[in-house]
Protein backbone atom coordinates (compact mmCIF):
# COMPACT_ATOMS: atom_id res chain seq x y z
CA UNK A 1 0.00 0.00 0.00
CA UNK A 2 1.42 3.13 -1.34
CA UNK A 3 1.49 6.48 1.28
CA UNK A 4 -0.29 8.38 -1.90
CA UNK A 5 -3.14 4.98 -1.78
CA UNK A 6 -3.47 5.75 1.83
CA UNK A 7 -3.87 9.60 1.44
CA UNK A 8 -6.89 9.17 -0.91
CA UNK A 9 -8.73 6.87 0.91
CA UNK A 10 -8.29 8.81 3.78
CA UNK A 11 -10.53 11.37 2.07
CA UNK A 12 -13.32 9.61 2.47
CA UNK A 13 -14.88 10.02 6.11
CA UNK A 14 -16.10 6.53 6.42
CA UNK A 15 -12.26 5.18 6.02
CA UNK A 16 -10.89 7.98 7.57
CA UNK A 17 -13.43 7.60 10.71
CA UNK A 18 -11.79 3.33 10.88
CA UNK A 19 -9.39 2.23 13.75
CA UNK A 20 -6.38 2.08 11.89
CA UNK A 21 -6.16 -1.64 11.89
CA UNK A 22 -9.05 -2.11 10.12
CA UNK A 23 -8.48 0.80 8.04
CA UNK A 24 -5.00 -1.33 6.37
CA UNK A 25 -7.52 -4.17 6.10
CA UNK A 26 -10.04 -2.63 4.03
CA UNK A 27 -7.25 -0.96 1.90
CA UNK A 28 -5.54 -3.79 1.26
CA UNK A 29 -8.77 -5.43 -0.65
CA UNK A 30 -9.19 -1.96 -2.26
CA UNK A 31 -8.58 -0.23 -5.45
CA UNK A 32 -8.08 3.37 -6.60
CA UNK A 33 -9.90 4.13 -9.46
CA UNK A 34 -10.48 7.86 -11.27
CA UNK A 35 -14.00 8.86 -11.95
CA UNK A 36 -14.34 11.17 -15.11
CA UNK A 37 -17.42 13.70 -15.33
CA UNK A 38 -20.42 11.45 -16.67
CA UNK A 39 -18.83 7.81 -15.42
CA UNK A 40 -22.19 6.12 -14.67
CA UNK A 41 -21.06 4.05 -11.67
CA UNK A 42 -24.49 1.60 -11.76
CA UNK A 43 -27.32 1.40 -13.47
CA UNK A 44 -30.66 0.62 -11.92
CA UNK A 45 -31.44 -2.84 -11.91
CA UNK A 46 -27.62 -3.95 -12.47
CA UNK A 47 -26.10 -6.47 -9.90
CA UNK A 48 -24.32 -5.13 -7.53
CA UNK A 49 -20.64 -6.27 -7.54
CA UNK A 50 -18.78 -2.84 -6.54
CA UNK A 51 -18.71 -0.40 -3.49
CA UNK A 52 -17.21 3.06 -4.23
CA UNK A 53 -16.33 4.81 -1.05
CA UNK A 54 -16.21 8.25 -2.95
CA UNK A 55 -12.99 10.62 -2.05
CA UNK A 56 -13.45 13.34 -4.29
CA UNK A 57 -15.76 14.95 -6.46
CA UNK A 58 -19.73 14.29 -6.71
CA UNK A 59 -22.20 10.95 -7.30
CA UNK A 60 -26.10 12.04 -7.71
CA UNK A 61 -28.24 9.05 -7.19
CA UNK A 62 -31.13 9.37 -9.92
CA UNK A 63 -34.46 7.24 -9.60
CA UNK A 64 -36.59 6.66 -12.65
CA UNK A 65 -39.83 5.66 -13.73
CA UNK A 66 -40.96 2.85 -15.95
CA UNK A 67 -42.11 5.61 -18.35
CA UNK A 68 -38.40 6.96 -18.33
CA UNK A 69 -38.77 10.12 -16.59
CA UNK A 70 -35.73 10.55 -14.28
CA UNK A 71 -34.74 13.03 -11.32
CA UNK A 72 -32.16 12.81 -9.06
CA UNK A 73 -32.79 11.98 -4.92
CA UNK A 74 -29.20 12.89 -3.56
CA UNK A 75 -25.85 13.23 -3.75
CA UNK A 76 -22.84 11.65 -2.22
CA UNK A 77 -19.53 12.96 -1.85
CA UNK A 78 -16.74 12.25 0.29
CA UNK A 79 -18.87 12.01 3.54
CA UNK A 80 -20.24 8.60 1.75
CA UNK A 81 -20.50 5.19 -0.22
CA UNK A 82 -22.78 3.86 -3.31
CA UNK A 83 -24.73 1.92 -3.89
CA UNK A 84 -26.67 2.02 -0.61
CA UNK A 85 -28.32 -1.09 -1.03
CA UNK A 86 -25.35 -2.85 -0.76
CA UNK A 87 -25.71 -2.43 3.13
CA UNK A 88 -28.92 -4.50 3.01
CA UNK A 89 -27.26 -7.09 0.15
CA UNK A 90 -29.86 -6.06 -2.31
CA UNK A 91 -28.48 -8.04 -5.57
CA UNK A 92 -29.23 -5.37 -7.82
CA UNK A 93 -29.40 -1.76 -7.15
CA UNK A 94 -32.75 0.35 -7.37
CA UNK A 95 -31.45 3.39 -8.63
CA UNK A 96 -28.77 4.82 -10.84
CA UNK A 97 -25.55 6.68 -9.95
CA UNK A 98 -23.13 8.73 -11.97
CA UNK A 99 -20.70 10.66 -11.45
CA UNK A 100 -21.75 14.62 -11.69
CA UNK A 101 -18.61 15.95 -10.89
CA UNK A 102 -15.32 13.98 -11.42
CA UNK A 103 -13.20 12.98 -8.53
CA UNK A 104 -11.55 9.59 -7.45
CA UNK A 105 -13.15 6.56 -5.46
CA UNK A 106 -11.63 3.60 -3.48
CA UNK A 107 -13.96 0.52 -4.74
CA UNK A 108 -14.26 -3.12 -2.70
CA UNK A 109 -15.42 -5.84 -4.51
CA UNK A 110 -18.76 -6.51 -3.28
CA UNK A 111 -17.94 -10.04 -1.78
CA UNK A 112 -14.59 -8.13 -0.31
CA UNK A 113 -16.99 -5.62 1.06
CA UNK A 114 -19.28 -7.83 2.67
CA UNK A 115 -16.92 -10.11 4.84
CA UNK A 116 -15.45 -6.37 6.24
CA UNK A 117 -18.41 -5.37 7.36
CA UNK A 118 -19.99 -8.44 8.77
CA UNK A 119 -16.36 -8.44 10.38
CA UNK A 120 -16.33 -5.58 12.23
CA UNK A 121 -19.14 -3.86 13.93
CA UNK A 122 -17.65 -0.47 13.33
CA UNK A 123 -17.65 -0.43 9.95
CA UNK A 124 -21.39 -1.56 10.06
CA UNK A 125 -22.60 1.40 11.84
CA UNK A 126 -20.15 3.88 9.67
CA UNK A 127 -22.19 2.02 6.70
CA UNK A 128 -25.79 2.92 8.68
CA UNK A 129 -24.86 6.53 9.38
CA UNK A 130 -23.88 7.06 6.04
CA UNK A 131 -27.59 6.01 4.76
CA UNK A 132 -29.24 7.40 7.86
CA UNK A 133 -27.56 10.67 6.23
CA UNK A 134 -28.26 10.83 2.75
CA UNK A 135 -32.00 9.78 4.06
CA UNK A 136 -32.12 12.90 5.65
CA UNK A 137 -30.63 14.70 2.77
CA UNK A 138 -33.31 13.42 0.39
CA UNK A 139 -36.17 14.21 2.97
CA UNK A 140 -35.29 17.61 3.04
CA UNK A 141 -34.74 17.73 -0.90
CA UNK A 142 -38.47 16.95 -0.50
CA UNK A 143 -39.07 19.45 1.92
CA UNK A 144 -37.55 22.45 -0.13
CA UNK A 145 -38.94 21.17 -3.70
CA UNK A 146 -42.44 21.17 -2.37
CA UNK A 147 -42.39 24.66 0.28
CA UNK A 148 -39.80 26.56 -1.64
CA UNK A 149 -39.26 28.80 -4.82
CA UNK A 150 -36.68 27.51 -7.70
CA UNK A 151 -34.29 30.07 -6.52
CA UNK A 152 -34.15 28.95 -2.98
CA UNK A 153 -34.34 25.45 -3.69
CA UNK A 154 -31.07 26.32 -6.21
CA UNK A 155 -29.22 28.37 -3.55
CA UNK A 156 -29.82 25.11 -1.48
CA UNK A 157 -28.47 22.51 -3.82
CA UNK A 158 -25.52 24.68 -4.64
CA UNK A 159 -24.65 24.85 -0.77
CA UNK A 160 -25.21 20.80 -0.52
CA UNK A 161 -22.77 20.88 -3.02
CA UNK A 162 -20.40 23.16 -2.31
CA UNK A 163 -20.05 21.00 0.74
CA UNK A 164 -18.72 18.34 -1.04
CA UNK A 165 -15.67 20.49 -2.86
CA UNK A 166 -12.79 21.91 -2.35
CA UNK A 167 -12.13 25.75 -3.62
CA UNK A 168 -15.52 28.03 -4.56
CA UNK A 169 -16.18 26.53 -7.92
CA UNK A 170 -18.83 23.83 -8.91
CA UNK A 171 -18.77 22.50 -12.67
CA UNK A 172 -22.42 22.08 -12.99
CA UNK A 173 -24.15 21.88 -16.23
CA UNK A 174 -28.00 23.23 -16.68
CA UNK A 175 -29.19 20.01 -18.06
CA UNK A 176 -27.62 18.50 -14.01
CA UNK A 177 -29.14 21.67 -12.63
CA UNK A 178 -32.80 21.11 -13.93
CA UNK A 179 -32.38 17.24 -12.94
CA UNK A 180 -31.70 17.69 -9.24
CA UNK A 181 -34.31 20.49 -8.92
CA UNK A 182 -37.00 18.60 -10.96
CA UNK A 183 -37.51 22.14 -13.42
CA UNK A 184 -37.51 23.20 -16.76
CA UNK A 185 -33.76 24.80 -17.79
CA UNK A 186 -35.57 28.19 -18.38
CA UNK A 187 -36.54 27.83 -14.09
CA UNK A 188 -32.72 27.28 -14.04
CA UNK A 189 -31.54 29.76 -15.81
CA UNK A 190 -34.25 32.39 -14.42
CA UNK A 191 -33.18 31.14 -10.04
CA UNK A 192 -29.33 31.61 -11.51
CA UNK A 193 -29.56 34.94 -13.15
CA UNK A 194 -31.85 35.88 -9.70
CA UNK A 195 -28.75 34.88 -7.35
CA UNK A 196 -26.02 36.17 -9.77
CA UNK A 197 -28.12 39.85 -9.35
CA UNK A 198 -28.29 39.35 -5.57
CA UNK A 199 -24.24 38.97 -5.57
CA UNK A 200 -24.49 35.13 -4.15
CA UNK A 201 -22.92 33.73 -7.18
CA UNK A 202 -21.48 34.41 -10.55
CA UNK A 203 -22.80 32.36 -12.83
CA UNK A 204 -21.01 31.31 -16.24
CA UNK A 205 -21.31 28.19 -18.90
CA UNK A 206 -21.63 24.92 -16.75
CA UNK A 207 -19.70 26.94 -14.01
CA UNK A 208 -20.85 28.56 -10.83
CA UNK A 209 -18.53 30.53 -8.51
CA UNK A 210 -19.99 31.38 -4.86
CA UNK A 211 -19.06 35.02 -4.09
CA UNK A 212 -21.29 35.26 -0.60
CA UNK A 213 -21.62 32.07 1.00
CA UNK A 214 -23.09 33.87 4.14
CA UNK A 215 -25.99 35.52 2.06
CA UNK A 216 -26.47 32.38 0.35
CA UNK A 217 -26.62 30.41 3.39
CA UNK A 218 -29.28 33.26 4.76
CA UNK A 219 -31.05 33.51 1.37
CA UNK A 220 -31.64 29.56 1.06
CA UNK A 221 -34.07 29.33 4.57
CA UNK A 222 -33.88 27.30 7.30
CA UNK A 223 -33.92 24.15 5.50
CA UNK A 224 -30.67 24.44 4.40
CA UNK A 225 -28.59 23.00 7.76
CA UNK A 226 -31.11 20.37 8.93
CA UNK A 227 -29.64 16.85 7.28
CA UNK A 228 -26.04 18.71 8.27
CA UNK A 229 -26.88 18.86 12.08
CA UNK A 230 -28.71 15.67 11.75
CA UNK A 231 -24.99 14.34 10.19
CA UNK A 232 -23.17 15.69 12.62
CA UNK A 233 -25.09 14.15 15.44
CA UNK A 234 -24.74 10.73 14.11
CA UNK A 235 -21.01 10.49 13.36
CA UNK A 236 -20.10 12.68 16.65
CA UNK A 237 -18.66 9.65 18.35
CA UNK A 238 -17.03 8.73 15.19
CA UNK A 239 -15.44 12.48 15.25
CA UNK A 240 -14.53 12.17 18.49
CA UNK A 241 -12.45 8.52 18.53
CA UNK A 242 -10.63 10.11 15.20
CA UNK A 243 -9.45 13.01 16.97
CA UNK A 244 -7.40 10.96 19.37
CA UNK A 245 -5.42 9.70 16.10
CA UNK A 246 -3.30 11.51 13.86
CA UNK A 247 -6.17 13.15 10.89
CA UNK A 248 -5.94 11.42 8.04
CA UNK A 249 -8.86 13.43 6.37
CA UNK A 250 -11.49 16.55 5.79
CA UNK A 251 -14.37 15.83 8.09
CA UNK A 252 -16.26 18.99 7.39
CA UNK A 253 -20.23 18.59 7.81
CA UNK A 254 -21.38 17.12 4.32
CA UNK A 255 -25.24 16.50 5.21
Amino acid sequence: MTEEHEKLAGQNQLISFLPDDIRSELLRRAVAVDLPAGSILIKAGEKIEKVFFICSGIASVLVQSRSGKVTESGIVGREGYVPSGALVDAETSFTQVIMQVPGQAMVLEITAFQALRNRHRILEQLLTCASHALRTQIECTLLSNTTQPVSQRLARWILVCHNRVDGNQLHLTHEFLSLMLAVRRPSVTDALHFLEGRGFIRSERAKITIRNRDALEEYAGDIYGLSEEEHDRVFARFRASALLRPATADTRSAG
